[in-house]
């Protein structure tokens, strides 16, 4: 944390000594500026699935897609035809803000989806999560990296059957991400802006 307050203070304020006198100028960072920002470009791709009472939700849906100019996050955001994969376009970007960008509300005990209806945890069904293959307590204020594999359930489920739905889980980041060349698809990966490190248009 004494790292990251120092970088704070540091990209915030820089004084700037002149030789042969007592003069200092002081420059601020501001936000937008380049070589300001805290969150630096990146160019990720994550896997995900969520599962709500046992049933995958489907995110091939129009209003979850990024495409001509219709950005639904400008950090993070999903691109067909890959329904499954987070793109990640700077640094520190966690899953609630991914989830916040398509119209879902991820906080504390409960998850909310577009629809509307909260789903929070109770005697018989709570929220469990499930990255890189190791259970964990929590998820939102997770930052996505790349390659990551993760789940998000709300219900009862065993440990069993939420091992079943992590199985469930694609692992097609690494294809977007050029890290698996040996699968990425004959005539190569569908143009959708982002692909190898390009920036998305």
């Amino acid at each position: 944390m004494a790292a990251l307050a120092a970088a704070v203070v540091a990209l915030t304020v820089i004084a700037i000594t002149r030789d042969g006198g007592d003069e200092h100028v002081t420059l601020v960072c501001e936000p937008g500026t380049p070589g300001c920002e805290l969150r630096q470009e990146v160019h990720w791709h994550a896997d995900f699935a969520l599962f709500i009472r046992g049933e995958r939700y489907d995110f091939d849906d129009d209003r979850f897609f990024t495409g001509d100019g219709d950005e639904h996050g400008e950090n993070v955001h999903l691109h067909r035809p890959y329904a499954n994969v987070v793109h990640v376009h700077r640094e520190g970007t966690t899953w609630r803000e991914f989830l916040a960008s398509l119209g879902f509300t991820l906080d504390g005990e409960c998850l909310t989806p577009p629809e509307g209806e909260p789903l929070c945890a109770s005697e018989t069904e709570r929220l469990s999560y499930i990255l890189n293959g190791v259970r964990v307590d929590a998820l939102a204020f997770q930052d996505i990296t790349d390659i990551d594999r993760a789940l998000i359930s709300f219900g009862g489920e065993s440990a069993d059957e939420l091992w079943g739905q992590y199985g469930q889980v694609t692992d097609e980041a690494c294809i977007l991400s050029l890290l698996c060349v040996e699968r990425v698809p004959e005539g190569g990966i569908p143009d959708e802006g982002c692909a190898g490190g390009g920036t998305c248009s």
